[in-house]
């Protein structure tokens, strides 16, 4: 009498069952990005108050939360390491006004808060399996403006700083204008994958899935 096996769906249909995800590491990320979430709306929350009771004096905000800044970035390590350059190789090191004082401080700050609010955000519900069709179009949308606005901020960072970098070292000098070199095609790289990725998660093929 020939035998009968029974197959679960995924086993008949090829796929692996996915593996089961330990809690432990789970709770730890849904925390660390949820805690990460609230360290960059504090910061966007304080940039955009100072500018308020200010009337628009950007001058003003570095003072109010730039050390804020350096940590709240410096908390994502791993995950986003260029711009420890910036918080700690510009903003820190050259304690001038025509770093800390300058637009692009502002403008930089801004555009890095509503990117890594709407990305912490998406990762924390994504891990308890909410996933909301609106932070998933704005993580893919506001790239648009936020990647321009961040990318070219930086780099008015790194350009205002090359008159005090001397003082550090020639060295570091040459390397910040190395560092201006590989923005553009570093940027080109950057902008275009994340087309792509709004045109995976975005794109036609994706609605008519969720229809």
């Amino acid at each position: 009498m020939p035998k009968t096996t029974s197959q679960t769906p995924a086993a008949s249909s090829g796929k692996k069952a996915p593996k089961p995800v330990n809690p432990v590491i789970n709770a730890y990320l849904i925390a660390y990005n949820w805690a990460s979430f609230a360290g960059w709306s504090w910061v966007l929350v304080q940039t955009v108050r100072t500018l308020l009771a200010t009337g628009g004096d950007y001058s003003k905000v570095y003072a109010v939360v730039g050390d804020k800044l350096v940590w709240v970035q410096t908390a994502a390590l791993l995950e986003v390491a260029s711009r420890l350059l910036l918080v700690w190789g510009i903003c820190t090191l050259f304690p001038v006004p025509e770093v800390r004082s300058y637009w692009a401080f502002t403008t930089m700050t801004i555009a890095w808060c509503i990117t890594e609010c709407i990305r912490y955000a998406y990762y924390a519900l994504n891990l308890v399996n909410m996933g909301p069709s609106f932070l998933v179009w704005c993580r893919y949308t506001f790239f648009y403006i936020l990647y321009p606005v961040g990318a070219g901020s930086e780099a008015i960072e790194i350009y205002q700083s090359l008159p005090f970098a001397h003082t550090i070292h020639p060295a570091y000098y040459y390397f910040l204008v190395a560092m201006l070199c590989i923005y553009p095609p570093g940027f080109f790289v950057m902008y275009t994958h994340m087309f792509a990725q709004r045109k995976r998660y975005l794109g036609p093929s994706k609605a008519k899935k969720s229809q």
